[in-house]
Order: C-alpha cells, then structure tokens, then sequence
C-alpha cells in the first residue's frame, strides 16, 4: 500500500458566541472557529483523516501540508512514526506551532490508515486502553457574573459533564486589577455553593496575567476548591511559573503553547507545575503527545490534554488519552459543531466519554457536507488595557 495524494478541506464553524470586553467593546469570543481537515488516500483505497486546525494558524498550515506533499506520495502509510519523523528531519528548523501542527494532522491521519488497515481502533496500536471512560469537562465558558457561571455550571451538568472551565480576568482593565479578582472569587463561589463539591471547576487565564496578580487570584477562589489554574502566567519564563507554582494554594496547569518534548523537559524535571496541557494538534500529533504522556510519568505529573478545534484532532486526542497511565481529564466543547462534520458513537454522560471502539480514530467525515461550508479568516482580537497597553495572550 502506497499513499497517493491529500486532500485538505479548510472551512469555518459558527461558535454561537460574540462576546465583547465590557470597558473596551473588543471582541473576546470568536464568532466562528476556522478548522482544517486532511484527508491522506492511498492505493488501496483506505483513507485516513488529521486536523491541522489552529485558529490564526489555517492557511500556513494548509500551505506546509501541500509543500509536503512529495515528502507523502508514494511513501508506505504504516510507517506512522518513521514518516512523520522523515519530514521531521527534513526540515532544519524545529517545533514551532505551524510546523507541529502541521505534522500532528498527518500522524492522526497516518494512524487512521493503520487502523482502518488492520481493524483496530488507534489506542490498540499504542499498546492498549488503560481505562473504560474518560472524565471530561466542558471548557470555554466566560465568568460574567455569578448568574451567568451557575446557569452555564447547570447546563454542563445537563449536558453529562464532571465540570467546567472558565475564564477568570478577561475583564480586567490594568495589570493589578483586583475588581476583576473578586468578580471571578463570585462566580467561582456561586458556582460552587450550587452545584456542591462533586463538580469540578477550571480557570484559564490564558497566559497574560502578571504572576503577582495570578497568585492573589489563586488565594482568593482557593476556599472554592479549583481543580486547576491554568497558564497563570506567559509562556517563557520558567521562573514565573514557578514562583507561582509554589506561592499558589490552586494546582496548577499549562503547555497549550508548548510543542515538542524538549519543550516540555523543563517543566518536568522543576515539577514546574501539577498537570500537563499539550494539545494533540500542536504537538507533532498522538506520538509526541504519549511521549510527553510518559516524561510526565516519571515526575507523577499528571495530564489534563488541551482541545480547543475540530472532532477529527478531539477523536485523536481521546485515543491518545486511553492509554495514558497518568490520564486526568478531557477538556471537550463544541458537540453541536462535531455533529455537522462527522458521524461518531461518543456519548458523554455522568462525567465521562466512551472510548470508541471502531478502527482507526472511530469516526466518519462527512466529506461532502464539509467541502460546501465556507471559510472565513479568523479576525485577530485585542486584549487591551483601558490605557490602550496590550493585556492578552
């Protein structure tokens, strides 16, 4: 069997949001998500299906995939890691998130292939499921109030998830703002005192704020019992997050920005924090991620796998999950958008997923469907300051 050419499909998914900064009217919320399917075929007609969704990253990422594509055609496609690592090696620049995301979508890709070849799903190949379910959380919320929270909080419980992540200090104003601090310390408790201590609860504060003002955070929602904080400070300094780290009552959680396993290395061998978040569609794809899975084992770190793009990279990553012995928790959203673009057996109920049992990711493209959605550049947001001083990412 020999691979004979790709395909890519990029288009846009409406995400029912259009959230705005409340001082400055700039959007927070992305309107559509842009995602980016690839679809490797070979000579006997078996084809396997990648994501190499990024959100600003789409267009660089379909042009690396056809750039590689003579680096593909005519390559045995079961040589999952050894091709991908050829491309790799290739290339004299290494990591970066065009580079690995492009590389994750044709390792998912290439271990569809493999299952659908030999009739086993992907965790098979890996060495086998760990566990029966996954707990999963429904990620991507906005703290407004503490109304909105608890509504969202029951809704993600109707919905059969363990709990939910927000997003604490999106409406700060200025680098120490400690109004935005108390508002989330609302949300959280209100949250917590009504939906008792069973329901997780997750902060995200996306990397930007200072470590000082993440540190007061984390005391202050700390009596409400987060299951994380995540990415309390900017990607780059080891030595914020560790001061962090250890100052902070809250465990805490970070690597969405982080790509390759010398990236990772750091953070593992300081403990730099509790769990681990690379993203399956960042990483240079499922081999990356279970190595990371396995480093982190060693310091009993624990993995909290990001997601944030499209079902083919979220059907990736839970097979990923299923062999991990030091698995925590799925982040999981956008269900309703799944739907239109795959056919799946996934079934979220009392706190977890299924792990799918069809060969390959366990899943079907709809192919004809997605080849007549539209695609719409992401617009690039602006967390700003009330000072116009730039406050995001």
């Amino acid at each position: 069997m020999k691979i004979t050419g790709i395909k890519t499909y990029k288009f846009s998914v409406p995400t029912g949001q259009n959230i705005l900064d409340p001082h400055t009217g700039q959007l927070l919320s992305s309107t559509a998500k842009p995602w980016l399917f690839l679809k490797v075929e070979t000579s006997e007609g078996i084809t396997g299906w990648g994501e190499g969704s990024g959100e600003w990253l789409v267009p660089s990422v379909e042009a690396t995939l056809h750039e590689w594509s003579s680096l593909l055609v005519d390559q045995n496609p079961l040589k999952v890691t050894a091709l991908t690592e050829d491309i790799t090696n290739r290339i004299p620049w290494k990591g970066g998130p065009v580079f690995g995301t492009a590389i994750a979508a044709i390792n998912m890709a290439l271990y569809d292939i493999a299952g659908k070849t030999w009739g086993v799903p992907v965790h098979t190949i890996l060495g086998g499921q760990r566990r029966d379910q996954l707990r999963v959380y429904c990620g991507g919320t906005i703290f407004r109030s503490p109304e909105e929270a608890v509504s969202e909080a029951h809704r993600a419980i109707d919905q059969g998830y363990a709990g939910i992540k927000g997003n604490p200090l999106e409406d700060r104003t200025w680098p120490m703002d400690i109004s935005a601090i108390e508002n989330c310390t609302r949300c959280v408790a209100a949250i917590r005192e009504a939906v008792g201590s069973e329901f997780d609860i997750l902060l995200d504060a996306h990397g930007s704020p200072t470590p000082e003002l993440s540190v007061e955070l984390a005391r202050r929602v700390s009596a409400y019992q987060p299951l994380f904080l995540e990415e309390p400070v900017k990607v780059g300094s080891l030595e914020a997050l560790m001061e962090v780290k250890q100052k902070s009552p809250v465990p805490i959680a970070t690597g969405e920005k982080l790509f390759t396993v010398k990236d990772f290395l750091p953070l593992i061998n300081q403990r730099a924090c509790a769990f681990l978040q690379p993203d399956t569609g960042h990483c240079f794809g499922i081999t990356t991620m279970i190595e990371i899975a396995r480093s982190a084992e060693q310091a009993q770190m624990l993995m909290a796998p990001h997601m944030a793009a499209g079902p083919v990279l979220y059907a990736a990553t839970l097979q990923a999950d299923a062999v991990m012995n030091n698995f925590l928790i799925q982040e999981t959203h956008g269900f309703a958008e799944f739907n239109r673009c795959v056919e799946h057996n996934w079934m979220i109920k009392d706190g977890y997923i299924n792990i799918p049992q069809d060969p390959g990711l366990g899943i079907n493209v709809k192919e004809e469907d997605i080849s007549q959605f539209n695609y719409e550049p992401l617009p690039y947001r602006q967390y700003r300051h009330l000072d116009g001083s730039w406050k995001g990412w």
